[in-house]
């Protein structure tokens, strides 16, 4: 499928690393672009999913009961969740 062109703004800072990277990476601006787009809308297609997965699960009743909820806390709490990024409340 061939390509079309878009244009966008951005400061010096970010196109700099961006020229970087494509150089150490002995690859175009345009693929390390195009790389980051794929990345990002991978990461934002799985977000969305998980929050229809979310709204389904409330819409159907499946609400953590309240023993889950204080277990939860507990554990960051405890320090057993190292990092809320890292905590997904879909895997348990």
């Amino acid at each position: 499928m061939p390509g079309q062109n878009f244009s966008i703004r951005t400061d010096a800072g970010k196109l700099t690393e961006i020229d970087r990277l494509a150089q150490a990476q002995n690859r175009s601006r345009n693929f390390v672009v195009n790389e980051a787009i794929d990345r990002y809308l991978a990461e934002e297609r799985q977000w969305a999913e998980k929050v229809q997965a979310g709204l389904a699960a409330a819409e159907a009743g499946d609400f953590a009961s309240a023993s889950d909820v204080e277990a939860l806390f507990q554990r960051f709490e405890s320090g057993a969740c190292q990092s809320a990024s890292k905590f997904d409340p879909l895997e348990g």
